[in-house]
């Protein structure tokens, strides 16, 4: 097989196929990703299907990994999520550590775009947890960068600053310099953030220091113009402009014109800022000069701007007005074509609609002696008018009509299934104390006889049935006990939701038959007991139904709280189903979302054949506070002693 490279602009060989010919042709990849990425779409295909000709299951892996990579730079996320499983699979198979850590992190990248931050955290954790188990210090220092990038966009310096510190550390440890001097420049920002400016500008010079140390063009690009903003706010605007100009020496050895022409720009805030109009002047015609040649309408538009306040300032109103309408120009192209021919459609239909109107204004001056007719029309219109009103308000009330009974039948179903419930849980726990006082008491009974005729016959502990019936006597005990816990979980009880499943998950995880994960986060209180008890069977049943039929290897558990909103996601890696056909799979999974929403929650359940499982749900636990139950109870005893 060979790929037609040349007609993407490539000349390289095309020797005999084999695993470093595939190296090559991903290399190739890696520069198509920037300048073609349709080209290095089509060429990571053409790779996969080469690899797996050959038999080259890491060249495959690598190049579905790399496929997903441009399709999240294309906003594409389904398709570059399924990229990614499908290359997980293959480096787990290889135990290519490397790149299983990789795709954890470029997953949880996907999640992050999308502002799913709890299910982006949770795999940034696993790709943390992974490269410290293999102490791969410099994918660790990424990965916590990027975990402290979610807490920016949450807004929680300090949260984030945690996770900079530990990438700092690894990055250290990994010894590598451009990694130290990126993790300086996001622990300044988050302390900056946090409102400690100072702290952060001598965070800022540390990274600039090493930067400079190993000519890191982009490091020492941030770093500046970072504190170029830092004396902005301090009112240095001399310092300001002197770190400024560095920025700009380094964004031009990058080469990056977005950055060139949007510091330029910046620089000229400054000088306008340091009552120097004729320098800010010079840089923000150079920056629109960059702007409109790389068609950067938003650089444009606010250099633009800032020179229409500089010429107001001058009190040169002419050359001011000309700078608002360019700027303005430029607001407008930012709209986007539709919604300028949208809005030029509306224009040209009010334009229409006035014409109209001062013709008929016209003909109605004309036409005095057509009055009768007018008003008769009229009439007619308006009785028109209110037959209309009076059948669309029937017409809605019919529709509220309909939705209330709706919800009245829906309400009925929810009560009588949570009677059901209740129900259940009520024969589970006479069941287990029966169990426990009844049957296990008889146990020990039976044991405490047993017992007895040792000290009437001592010959007898010699006999092998006597040992026989004493092993089966504290097999059943335990086995009793076992189920009357299943039944009735105490942990829960004493404890809460978060340890109960926390045991529950460690007891059940099985190292050679199914790994159970269990995560957390945030600070758990205690909901009412009838809450707890039916959202830890739902997670009970959903992980029984994965050691049933999901032949998986593995599966993930998370708990958040947050905000009164109580979110659980269970996650696996077996055979999965078609979510299409979901009312086909049984009736557990029916079973669990009629519990689920017996609690007034959400559940979302995503599968595809061969790519696991990913159930989602989310209860608001406002109605399922201890507080509001205990108040319930008040209440209802205060009615019962009224009767």
């Amino acid at each position: 097989m060979q790929v037609p490279l040349t007609s993407w602009g490539l000349k390289l060989p095309t020797p005999k196929p084999d695993s470093n010919y595939v190296k090559q042709l991903l290399d190739s990849g890696a520069v198509l990703e920037t300048t073609n990425p349709k080209a290095a779409l089509k060429l990571y295909a053409e790779i996969d299907q080469l690899s797996q000709k050959i038999n080259y299951q890491l060249g495959q892996a690598k190049a579905l990994h790399y496929r997903g990579i441009v399709f999240s730079d294309r906003s594409n996320y389904p398709a570059a999520l399924v990229h990614y499983k499908k290359a997980l699979q293959l480096y787990r198979k290889l135990n290519y550590k490397r790149g299983i850590g990789a795709c954890y992190t470029n997953m949880g990248n996907l999640y992050r775009y999308q502002s799913k931050f709890d299910s982006a955290l949770v795999h940034y954790q696993i790709s943390i947890d992974f490269f410290k188990k293999y102490d791969q210090y410099d994918a660790l220092s990424l990965a916590c960068g990027n975990a402290g990038g979610i807490f920016m966009q949450m807004q929680q310096p300090e949260q984030a600053n945690r996770y900079f510190i530990e990438s700092l550390q690894y990055a250290k440890q990994a010894g590598d310099s451009s990694l130290i001097s990126r993790a300086l420049i996001n622990q300044g920002t988050a302390l900056y953030k946090s409102g400690k400016k100072e702290a952060a500008a001598d965070t800022y010079k540390k990274a600039l220091q090493m930067a400079d140390l190993i000519q890191d063009y982009y490091a020492l690009y941030l770093a500046n113009i970072n504190l170029a903003d830092y004396y902005k706010q301090k009112k240095q605007y001399t310092k300001a402009i002197e770190y400024g100009q560095k920025s700009l020496t380094y964004a031009l050895k990058l080469d990056t014109p977005y950055d060139v022409a949007d510091i330029k720009r910046i620089i000229g805030d400054l000088y306008l800022a340091n009552n120097k109009p004729e320098e800010a002047q010079n840089y923000y015609l150079q920056a629109i000069d960059v702007s409109e040649k790389i068609k950067a309408p938003e650089i444009s538009a606010a250099a633009y701007s800032a020179l229409q306040e500089l010429y107001a300032i001058r009190q040169d109103y002419k050359k001011a007005y000309k700078y608002q309408q360019l700027a303005q120009q430029y607001q407008d192209s930012m709209l986007g074509e539709k919604q300028l021919k949208f809005l030029n459609e509306l224009e040209v239909k009010y334009q229409t609609a006035q014409k109209d109107k001062e013709l008929a204004q016209k003909q109605l001056q004309l036409q005095k002696n057509q009055q009768f007719i007018v008003y008769s029309v009229g009439a007619a219109v308006i009785a028109l008018l209110v037959a209309l009103l009076l059948y669309l308000h029937f017409r809605h009330k019919n529709k509220v009509y309909q939705r209330q009974l709706k919800e009245v039948e829906q309400q009925k179903e929810i009560m009588v299934l949570q009677a059901l419930m209740q129900g259940e849980e009520k024969e589970r726990t006479r069941i287990a104390r029966d169990l426990h006082d009844e049957v296990a008491g008889m146990l020990a009974a039976a044991k405490m006889h047993m017992n007895a005729l040792v000290l009437q016959a001592k010959e007898i502990i010699q006999h092998k049935g006597y040992r026989q019936v004493v092993e089966l006597l504290d097999e059943a005990t335990v086995s009793v006990r076992k189920t009357a816990h299943n039944l009735m979980p105490e942990v829960l009880m004493q404890h809460g939701l978060d340890e109960a499943l926390r045991r529950f998950c460690s007891n059940i995880s099985n190292d050679k038959l199914l790994v159970v994960q269990y995560y957390s986060f945030g600070d758990f209180e205690r909901f009412a007991p009838n809450f707890e008890l039916s959202v830890y069977r739902i997670v009970q049943e959903l992980l029984n139904n994965i050691i049933k039929h999901a032949q998986a290897s593995e599966t993930m558990v998370q708990l958040t709280y947050q905000d009164q909103v109580l979110s659980i996601t269970i996650e696996d890696n077996g055979v999965g189903f078609d979510a299409k056909n979901l009312s086909k799979t049984g009736t557990g999974m029916s079973s669990i979302k009629s519990r689920v929403h017996a609690l007034k929650g959400k559940i979302d359940i995503d599968s595809e054949p061969g790519q696991g499982v990913s159930t989602y749900i989310e209860f608001e636990t406002a109605l399922y506070a201890l507080e509001v139950e205990e108040e319930k109870k008040v209440v209802l005893d205060h009615s019962m002693a009224m009767k």
